[in-house]
C-alpha cells in the first residue's frame, strides 16, 4: 500500500490545475475551429461576385453586398488570428501546468520509494534481530 505523504495534497492540486488547463485547451481549439470554418463559409461567400451578372440597376446592391461580404472575410480573418493566439496561449498554460505536476509527481513518487526503503530495510533487520535471538536461543538450550 501507497503510504500518505505530505505532497499528495499539493500533487492533486496540480493535477486538477493540469485538468483545467487541459479544458481550457480544449475550448480554445473548438474557438479556433469554429472561427476557421466561419472563415471558409465567408471567403465562399464572398467569392460568388454576383456584380457581373447583376443587371445595371442591380449593380450597386451587389457592389454593397460584396463589399459587405469583403468585410466580413476581414472580420473572419481577425477572429481566427484571435483565436489561434488564444489556442497558442492555452497551449503553453498547459505545458507549464502539465510540467509543474509532473515534477511534484516524480517527486513525490521519489520520497514514497524512500519511504517504503526505509521500511523494508527496518523489517528485514527486525527480521533478521529475530532470528539471531532464535539462533541464540536454540544454541543456549
Amino acid at each position: 500500500m501507497r503510504p500518505k505523504i505530505r505532497l499528495d495534497p499539493v500533487v492533486k492540486l496540480e493535477e486538477q490545475r493540469e485538468e483545467l488547463r487541459l479544458r481550457e485547451m480544449a475550448e480554445a481549439g473548438r474557438k479556433l475551429k469554429s472561427a476557421e470554418d466561419a472563415l471558409a463559409e465567408t471567403r465562399a461567400r464572398a467569392a460568388s461576385d454576383a456584380r457581373r451578372t447583376a443587371s445595371a440597376s442591380d449593380w450597386l446592391l451587389a457592389e454593397l453586398s460584396h463589399t459587405r461580404a469583403l468585410s466580413d472575410v476581414r472580420a473572419a480573418e481577425h477572429a481566427v488570428r484571435s483565436a489561434s493566439d488564444e489556442s497558442t496561449a492555452t497551449r503553453s498554460r498547459y505545458t507549464a501546468a502539465r510540467a509543474k505536476a509532473e515534477a511534484l509527481r516524480r517527486v513525490a513518487d521519489l520520497r514514497v520509494s524512500e519511504i517504503i526503503q526505509a521500511r523494508e530495510a527496518t523489517e528485514r533487520r527486525e527480521l533478521d534481530e529475530l532470528a539471531i535471538m532464535g539462533y541464540a536461543r536454540r544454541n543456549a538450550a
